[in-house]
């Protein structure tokens, strides 16, 4: 046995040892899993990102460099046409991106890539209803980009593209780049629906518009519930100005421009300045059923009040089964990969939820 001074002198050392392990293991959880060169190497050294930047790659790529590198492999000069090895590689940017340990991408990285995507904002959005059969007959692992009368598509899983757009969405400005180009979409096909309609031809329209929102409501919780007070309210001002300014300032008249009215008119009340407050952030969750209700006074739809009610009441139930789901699969609660891919994906998705496992913290103000 050891003289009991040396005993003591062994038993601190060996505190010393695990305080100095302790330490490092703080430093580590403070510092190192949010080491923003560390995201960018991660991406950088991803073999799907090598092969689409090609040879344009390199492994001391600058992480700016590195996402205007993927900014042009993936878009091109005309807004929302792309070709087919354009929408290959951003197939495969977002697979990549959806893979990042905890959605961490670097800031420099973001913002580019969220402007890229959201130039893909029919896809996108497409995906995020979970009702389009095309799009869920893409989103396989053996899938790929494909091109039809209409253009040139991608499409990936549910999940994994709420799982791509939590990584952009740290970045505000890109946050709402993604979500006005998603408005416009679920705005236009709200526009699309003819004079007169009967209540049941608005459904469809209205639960396209309304699934996307509900799902960027449910991203932007998760982005938010790791900021501070501060960090909170600045990154929701953020987004409310960056939305507002997508507006364009000017309301164009419904006859000419029947999306654009009603995503600019949507957008114009916004208050930046109030990020708590009526027309604050809060009013984000209730845009499909606000879109609904320009919708019918601008197109003179002739809806009964009760009947207007009823259709916003489907509106924010779709929103809110969204944003419980993408804050499932944020949670790492992931459910099928082919959640709402036609029937089968939407009525395992729905068990999952009436099962009660799906975590409601309700919208974030």
């Amino acid at each position: 046995m050891l003289p009991t001074t040396r005993r003591s002198r062994a038993a601190a050392a060996a505190t010393a040892l695990v305080a100095v392990a302790a330490a490092g293991l703080g430093l580590w959880w403070t510092l190192g899993r949010d080491d923003p060169d560390r995201d960018c190497a991660g991406l950088r050294t991803d073999g799907r990102i090598r092969t689409v930047l090609d040879g344009a790659w390199r492994s001391d790529l600058p992480c700016r460099e590195l996402a205007e590198g993927l900014r042009r492999a993936t878009t091109g000069d005309r807004p929302g046409v792309h070709t087919l090895p354009q929408a290959h590689a951003m197939r495969t940017v977002v697979l990549a991106l959806a893979d990042r340990p905890d959605h961490h991408v670097h800031p420099e990285v973001r913002g580019p890539l969220a402007e890229a995507l959201a130039d893909y904002a029919a896809d996108t959005h497409a995906v995020l209803t979970g009702v389009n059969d095309v799009y869920a007959a893409h989103d396989g692992p053996s899938a790929d980009a494909w091109q039809d009368g209409q253009g040139v598509h991608f499409a990936v899983s549910q999940n994994q593209l709420v799982r791509a757009l939590r990584g952009l969405a740290e970045d505000a400005p890109g946050y709402a780049a993604l979500r006005a180009a998603d408005l416009r979409q679920g705005a236009a096909g709200l526009a699309a629906v003819g004079p007169g309609p009967e209540q049941s031809a608005i459904v469809d329209p209205l639960v396209r518009a309304a699934a996307p929102a509900g799902a960027f409501d449910g991203i932007a919780d998760d982005v938010l519930r790791d900021l501070g007070d501060g960090a909170r309210r600045s990154w929701q001002g953020d987004v409310l100005t960056r939305l507002k300014a997508a507006g364009g300032g000017q309301v164009p008249s419904f006859a000419a421009d029947p999306a654009g009215n009603l995503a600019a008119t949507w957008l114009a009340p916004l208050a930046p300045a109030d990020p708590g407050g009526a027309d604050g952030y809060p009013r984000l969750h209730d845009q499909a059923a606000a879109l609904l209700a320009q919708w019918a006074d601008a197109a003179h739809a002739g809806l009964a009040p009760e009947a207007l009610r009823t259709l916003q009441d489907r509106a924010r139930t779709t929103t809110d089964r969204e944003q419980r789901e993408a804050r499932t699969t944020l949670g790492g609660q992931v459910l099928s990969s082919n959640r709402g891919g036609g029937p089968a994906g939407r009525a395992r998705t729905e068990h999952v939820v009436s099962a009660g496992r799906v975590p409601v913290f309700g919208p974030i103000a």
